[in-house]
């Protein structure tokens, strides 16, 4: 209730008998203050209700994308320790190909 409706309930409340009409016309006006309010409200309501849902439309796909990216980033992370290890793996064979090849050539020698 706004405080205009309770200032006029209260006149209401304060008359006598003889007053009547006044008090419910005082009423009747209170009412539609209070309806035209209430409609007021409702009005915004809706239009934050439809600027949540336009907020919402707009924020969802960047929050699926940021998702994606995310799991991404994982995945480059991911090879990049496999891609390192495997030329750990093939530096390994290219440091052991001098030993490899002599051995092979004293096997050769022995037959």
């Amino acid at each position: 209730m706004t405080v205009a409706t309770a200032a006029i309930l209260a006149q209401v409340m304060a008359g006598d008998a003889s007053d009547a009409k006044s008090r419910i016309q005082a009423l009747s006006k209170a009412l539609e203050k209070m309806n035209n309010t209430t409609s007021e409200a409702s009005r915004c309501c809706d239009a934050l209700r439809k600027r949540s849902t336009h907020l919402d439309n707009l924020t969802s796909p960047a929050s699926d994308a940021s998702a994606m990216l995310s799991q991404a980033a994982s995945n480059l992370g991911s090879t990049l320790v496999k891609l390192k290890d495997a030329r750990d793996k093939f530096e390994t064979v290219r440091d052991c190909e001098p030993a490899i090849e002599r051995l092979r050539d004293g096997v050769k020698d022995m037959e």
